[in-house]
């Protein structure tokens, strides 16, 4: 036999040997059960069960802002601030700030003295006035909104009704339809 062959049939043997090393175990055995011991214990009084926890209330819900919403009113055929609504605007600008909102929308109103024609722009007029104001107290002039709505919407009903002519020569009516003449500032919550 040649050396080289002497030398395969030699680490072939040592190959099966660890093989059958690695893989063949005798019978196991199953293992002895642990023994345990039980300590005797004194048998006292029982513990007193625990308190049992304080209800877990649920967290309060965030408290919702409250609404700003201010109104502005405005003199018959006029469309200037009257210096006795601008402290109304100012707490406005306070209240505002700090606050996130999405904008603030300025509506402006006219009472049904006179065409439509005529009334529409001058409520825009009020509107334009107010956020003027606003703007030049520091509200973001992009997140201010004016609209005119003109007649529509007046607030007085029927309570001004059969108070003669009218016209804006009728004092008494001109002074009932006082809250048809302004401008509702409304600020647009963030969302």
């Amino acid at each position: 036999m040649t050396p080289a062959i002497r030398w395969v049939i030699g680490l072939l043997a040592v190959v099966v040997a660890g093989a059958l090393w690695m893989f063949w175990s005798p019978r196991a055995q199953p293992p002895e059960p642990a023994k345990v011991e039980i300590a005797q214990q004194s048998v006292a009084a029982a513990p007193e069960p625990a308190p049992a926890p304080a209800p877990v209330e649920p967290p309060a819900a965030p408290k919702a802002e409250e609404p700003v919403t201010v109104s502005v009113f405005f003199d018959f055929d006029r469309s200037a601030l009257r210096s006795g609504e601008v402290p109304k605007l100012d707490e406005l600008t306070t209240k505002i700030q700090g606050r996130t909102f999405e904008r603030l929308d300025a509506v402006g109103y006219a009472d049904r003295i006179g065409e439509e024609l005529y009334n529409l722009p001058l409520s825009r007029k009020r509107a334009d006035a107010v956020v003027a104001y606003l703007v030049g107290k520091g509200v973001d002039a992009g997140r201010i909104r004016a609209e005119a709505k003109g007649e529509g919407e007046a607030t007085t009903g029927d309570t001004c009704k059969d108070m003669g002519p009218d016209s804006g020569k009728n004092g008494k009516l001109v002074e009932c339809l006082e809250r048809d003449r302004r401008v509702e500032v409304k600020l647009v919550a963030a969302r």
